[in-house]
């Protein structure tokens, strides 16, 4: 099966790493190619030796008509070389519409749309408008999005969730040398968040946790994995709040596993969220998560099962949540050994790439 996939960015955030995981994951019942604008993990499609085409973003502005062009361009000569059956479009339905009008002039090309979470209704809406008309099915990646694309018109006929999936870790390097390679002494506690440092992603309602943590554990260090538009006010507001010297930015890293591997708990304090791969991350290395009850992160984490849920923005509560779990390393274990056990029977790469062999097929099957 010759497979299209589309992405509206490539950078090294959690749609990105999802499509990855997924190539990789269905191995040899695919063969991939790729349309996407250009960004840090381009470098790593390249090194799978995937074959690929660089276009502009396809944004509402001036210059989109020749963005479309381009596209149209890469489109063809991706199909003129590798025939491929079907389009797979993640994240951006602007994508889908590109990929059908470019197809017009080949022979009718099954699509797939997955749903990875949108900002806002307007999103939902219009992107729904599109795909119920050009999309032959749609996968959410939490129950929680389907219920939202249900809610605002998508074909209810076309949406199946597939929970993401990520692989069992594997760290080579021992976690003393990890932590000497950051200069954190091996009696400090780690918590750790891996996210993009917007605003979406609730990072400042952490830091803002932290000192009451560190008041009653000094030797607590806080390890902030990713990267954007926020980093700088993030790290004023540590120096701020006095705890800059417990604070680690570690800027985006394509495998953030040896940090996993060294933290006590995870934390992912987002404001809304489809369903974090990092917190799928996090359980597979057994650690305790704290997270906010938003979209689909109560599908992963279960309260005072494998974790703790929040609501969002409260950093007191965030606080309380985190000493309660330094205070009680029983506590740690359980609940890091009950996730790791939620990750393997529900959030696994294979599981993932099984259930979406299962609709490509069907897809294919509908355009026979």
């Amino acid at each position: 099966m010759r497979v299209l996939f589309e992405l509206p960015y490539a950078e090294l955030g959690g749609t990105e790493k999802h499509v990855l995981t997924l190539i990789r994951t269905l191995g040899s019942n695919i063969e991939p190619c790729l349309i996407s604008p250009y960004g840090k993990c381009v470098s790593v499609f390249h090194d799978l030796g995937i074959p690929y085409e660089i276009i502009p973003p396809l944004n509402l502005k001036p210059g989109l008509r020749n963005s479309l062009k381009l596209h149209h361009k890469a489109f063809g000569r991706l199909f003129q070389e590798f025939r491929f059956s079907l389009i797979h479009v993640h994240a951006g339905i602007e994508y889908a519409v590109a990929a059908s009008l470019a197809s017009r002039e080949f022979s009718r090309i099954p699509m797939v749309f997955t749903v990875h979470g949108y900002p806002d209704v307007a999103s939902y809406l219009v992107s729904g408008i599109f795909a119920n008309r050009l999309v032959d099915e749609v996968i959410c990646v939490s129950d929680a999005e389907r219920k939202k694309a249900e809610t605002y018109g998508w074909s209810k006929a076309k949406l199946s969730v597939i929970h993401n999936g990520v692989p069992t870790p594997q760290v080579q390097d021992e976690p003393c040398r990890i932590r000497a390679n950051w200069n954190i002494p091996e009696t400090a506690y780690v918590i750790g968040t891996i996210a993009r440092l917007e605003r979406a992603k609730g990072i400042k309602y952490l830091i803002a946790a932290m000192p009451r943590v560190i008041s009653r554990y000094p030797n607590t260090v806080l390890m902030i994995v990713g990267d954007g538009s926020k980093r700088s006010e993030l790290s004023s507001l540590s120096l701020e709040l006095g705890i800059a010297e417990n604070v680690i930015f570690t800027g985006q890293l394509q495998d953030p596993s040896p940090i996993l591997s060294i933290m006590d708990v995870f934390v992912l304090p987002s404001l809304r969220e489809a369903l974090g791969i990092a917190i799928l991350e996090a359980m597979a290395f057994s650690l305790p998560v704290v997270a906010t009850c938003v979209g689909g992160i109560p599908e992963a984490v279960i309260h005072n099962e494998t974790g703790i849920l929040l609501p969002p923005g409260n950093s007191e509560a965030m606080a309380s949540a985190l000493i309660n779990l330094l205070e009680n390393p029983a506590m740690r274990e359980a609940y890091g050994s009950a996730g790791k056990k939620r990750f393997l029977e529900h959030f696994t790469d294979s599981a993932m790439a099984r259930q979406t062999l299962a609709v490509y097929r069907r897809a294919l099957a509908k355009n026979q």
